[in-house]
């Protein structure tokens, strides 16, 4: 199980640094939808064209971020054409995230209402109780939901929308077989773990300029941990379901 992870993260590594117009690429999306998000937050309402900025942001970003996902699923596959399957592939990663997003969010909410509940009942819960329940509700976010929707982008791109529906209970299975947690688990630790204690860490610099400069820099840094840890732990799981599908998985 260590060495097919492992294997697969290797792999998908040394295939995003070995064509640097695949990595440009990525950059380019991942820098248009930095841009985007930007854009949507500092933009007021105040004109016309202020409104239609804002919409038009509304409708690239969505559109940004699913062609990033398809990029990094297709790209770890040998694809040709990549920005044109990308493109394709784009539309239907948005199709079969939505049904995910909506249940997540459905089931977060039932949990914080049980919080709720719990809390202001008549019988007090014990402390370990709602400690629980928090901890549900962000495995439903940052884990569950996220690897079931890769697992789904990854069977849409590979087998098409009408065999994803035929073999959905597998498609689900396989996003929590163990060889998908562990590639999961150390990408969090590149494109989520690291980013955070990078930008929180508090570093004295007397000069302002330094500061200013380090500080920049920083953000940049973060900012390509997450683009590359993210893109690298979709492309290995990208290359666990290629291998599985061609191979019969042994668990070790």
């Amino acid at each position: 199980m260590y060495l097919k992870s492992a294997s697969a993260i290797l792999s998908a590594v040394r295939m995003l640094f070995s064509k640097w117009t695949t990595l440009a690429l990525m950059i380019a999306v991942y820098g248009a939808l930095l841009l985007a998000i930007y854009l949507f937050i500092s933009t007021r309402e105040a004109t016309v064209s202020q409104l239609v900025l804002t919409f038009a942001v509304m409708f690239a970003a969505p559109m940004l971020f699913f062609l990033l996902q398809a990029t990094s699923v297709n790209y770890a596959t040998g694809s040709s054409s990549l920005l044109r399957k990308a493109l394709r592939d784009s539309v239907k990663f948005i199709a079969v995230s939505l049904p995910v997003i909506g249940l997540t969010l459905l089931a977060v909410y039932l949990v914080g209402k049980l919080q709720v509940s719990l809390t202001t009942g008549a019988n007090t819960s014990s402390p370990n109780t709602l400690t629980t329940l928090t901890v549900i509700r962000y495995l439903l976010m940052g884990v569950v939901a996220p690897l079931v929707t890769i697992q789904l982008w990854i069977a849409t791109s590979t087998r098409g929308l009408r065999q994803l529906t035929r073999g959905l209970r597998e498609t689900i299975a396989s996003a929590f077989a163990p060889q998908a947690v562990l590639v999961f688990a150390f990408g969090f630790l590149i494109f989520a773990v690291a980013p955070y204690f990078l930008l929180v860490q508090t570093i004295p610099i007397e000069r302002a300029w330094l500061e200013v400069s380090v500080f920049t820099a920083r953000i940049v840094v973060s900012a390509l941990l997450v683009l590359v840890g993210w893109v690298v732990t979709i492309g290995a799981l990208s290359i666990l379901s290629t291998r599985s599908d061609e191979t019969p998985v042994t668990q070790i």
